[in-house]
């Protein structure tokens, strides 16, 4: 009842502050601009804000500012949770984030562990014909997404009891991992005990044994600092996570085609940029997580171990019917540049 007090709270701010209304199309030569507000919870040190400034430049001048892109980063405008709710409900124009779960079930294909064997693969897919196929599955829920990138390239283990080197080592470990079904399955597959904490509480967990592990891409352990609790880091690269831009669809479809057609190549060109920003972020970040702990890399063989082990995951979700065996097959393909 009070998650649902706040959103409506922030609605009514969002929808009292916009200059924009969800009837109106794109403005009269001589009128006031559109405003499209675009939140996301990262600080402005960070490649999702950087790449969104970029895209914000890029609107701006391509529309002759008939849009006008307004930013609101570390969740000014509400929790990424109430923001998406704000999409779905026409009272926000836009929003970058990774969680996409409550976004459409069927984006949870891209968290399939040891999908993908290295960003390049990703990428083929991410950027590819079969993601504009997946994508849509968020229009049920009233949403567009404009453009699909990283989230925090691939994600990793550490704890403080040992080397991770096969599958077994995980077993009876308190992993921290945030509410997110596909990674708990993953690591109750793997025989680990997932604990959910909040992320913001994450490194006093660590740090009071309150869990004994974590799971996260190179720059959240090294932005969280969770080196300084963490004695071992394990690079399996076990699951990938995608980022969205999400806009509402009603919003969009009352846009001219002209204006579609700008937003969208200005996210897509916006999410190449956050990539290439990502992927330097990362390298920098294992260097410091090198310096800063003991680091052991799976190798092919011992990748292939995890590999076997988690296959029930993907039975799951394919069972519900959220993930088909056939799009899996598909995306390997792309993938691996077949």
């Amino acid at each position: 009842m009070k998650r649902k007090l706040m959103i409506v709270m922030m609605l009514s701010i969002l929808i009292c502050t916009n200059g924009f209304t969800s009837g109106q199309n794109e403005t009269a030569a001589g009128s006031a601009p559109m405003v499209m507000k675009i939140g996301h919870s990262f600080p402005v040190n960070t490649s999702r804000h950087e790449s969104l400034l970029s895209f914000k430049e890029n609107v701006e001048a391509k529309s002759n500012g008939a849009i006008v892109v307004e930013l609101y980063p570390s969740g000014q405008l509400g929790t990424e949770m109430e923001m998406l709710e704000a999409v779905k409900l026409n009272a926000l124009e836009g929003l970058r984030c990774g969680p996409f779960e409550d976004a459409a079930p069927e984006l949870l294909i891209y968290t399939m562990p040891f999908l993908f064997s290295d960003m390049d693969a990703v990428h083929r897919v991410t950027r590819g014909e079969i993601t504009e196929r997946i994508i849509k599955n968020t229009e049920k829920n009233g949403i567009k997404v404009l453009a699909v990138g990283d989230s925090g390239e691939f994600r990793q283990f550490t704890n403080n009891a040992r080397p991770i080197t096969k599958p077994e080592d995980i077993k009876g470990l308190k992993i921290r991992t945030p509410p997110m079904e596909s990674i708990v399955k993953i690591m109750e597959t793997l025989g680990g005990n997932p604990v959910s904490i909040p992320f913001s509480e994450t490194y006093m967990a660590l740090k009071t044994g309150v869990a004994d592990g974590e799971e996260n891409p190179y720059t959240n352990i090294d932005k969280m600092k969770f080196y300084e609790v963490q004695k071992y880091l394990s690079v399996v690269n076990y699951q990938y996570h995608a980022e969205m831009l999400y806009v509402p669809l009603d919003w969009f479809n009352k846009l001219s085609s002209e204006l579609q057609e700008i937003l969208v190549e200005c996210a897509r060109d916006h999410m190449i940029l956050n990539d290439e920003l990502l992927q330097k972020e990362s390298l920098a970040s294992y260097e410091v997580l090198k310096a800063n702990m003991e680091v052991n890399v799976l190798n092919d063989a011992q990748r292939k171990v995890f590999i076997d082990k988690v296959q029930p995951v993907y039975k799951y979700y394919i069972d519900k019917g959220i993930i088909s065996q056939a799009d899996i097959d598909e995306i390997r393909k792309i993938a691996s540049g077949n």
